[in-house]
């Protein structure tokens, strides 16, 4: 039972610098992650024209319409002019 002990201890030993690594970068990440999210929480939104989305997004506007109109991404009309918030465009790119 010692031999036992002593082996598992020698592999846990062995193992723990590797996943304490691992568990820094994970853990990193995350705090990178969520400091970039408050980040863009904290800017203001930006609104995008039909233009530049299409650009963006690499389609067409007959297909940014369709997928308008159906529900895929959502945009924000005032007056005449259609806009898309900048978060909807990377939302759907994201999607």
């Amino acid at each position: 039972m010692t031999n036992t002990n002593s082996i598992l201890s020698n592999i846990l030993a062995e193992a723990l610098p590797t996943v304490e690594t691992w568990l820094r970068g994970v853990v990193a990440d995350e705090v990178r992650r969520t400091i970039e999210e408050e980040r863009q929480k904290a800017r203001p939104e930006r609104y995008l024209s039909r233009d530049e989305v299409c650009k963006l997004i690499g389609i067409s506007k007959p297909t940014l319409w369709k997928k308008t109109k159906d529900g895929e991404i959502k945009a924000t009309t005032v007056g005449r002019r259609v806009t898309y918030a900048e978060s909807e465009v990377k939302r759907f790119m994201e999607g």
